[in-house]
């Protein structure tokens, strides 16, 4: 196992994002320094194995919404279609990952089934103080909004 450097985590997580959504839906995320608006959907999940961090997304409703209708080239798409969709898209990028921690430094991970929450929910540990914590922020070309939040549990801290 080779240890990644920040950087290198950003990159993983990064990529993954842009990619996977990029293939998915054929929109293309532009990092950017900016929130989700007042109106967003959260997924989460914890990464096991070689690898421990939670991962949670923030996504404007709007672009979970846009999203889902490309995927099922369907106009019409209920809050249970979207909820099913965000899971499997944030369940690709999870795996685009793992594959990627894999590929650079020969670090064997899974992930947990991830949840969905309406709404904006913060990180389950962000009360933890000192664990490596970082925020990848998109717009989508109809200005859409998404962030990334990647934190280490505290043990991991370096």
């Amino acid at each position: 196992m080779i240890p990644l450097t920040q950087n290198e985590i950003l990159d993983i997580l990064d990529s993954s994002m842009q990619e996977i959504t990029n293939r998915m839906a054929r929109i293309y995320p532009c990092k950017q320094d900016s929130s989700p608006s007042g109106d967003v959907c959260t997924v989460f999940t914890t990464f096991e194995g070689g690898y421990h961090a939670d991962l949670t997304l923030y996504m404007d409703t709007a672009l979970l919404t846009r999203l889902t209708q490309t995927v099922t080239q369907s106009e019409t798409v209920s809050p249970k279609d979207i909820e099913d969709f965000t899971k499997e898209y944030f369940n690709v990028i999870c795996g685009h990952i793992v594959a990627r921690l894999f590929q650079t430094a020969h670090i064997s991970s899974r992930f947990c089934i991830p949840r969905f929450y309406p709404g904006l929910r913060p990180p389950e540990n962000a009360d933890n103080t000192g664990s490596f914590y970082c925020v990848l922020s998109y717009v989508s070309g109809s200005n859409e909004r998404a962030q990334l939040i990647h934190q280490l549990p505290p043990q991991e801290t370096k």
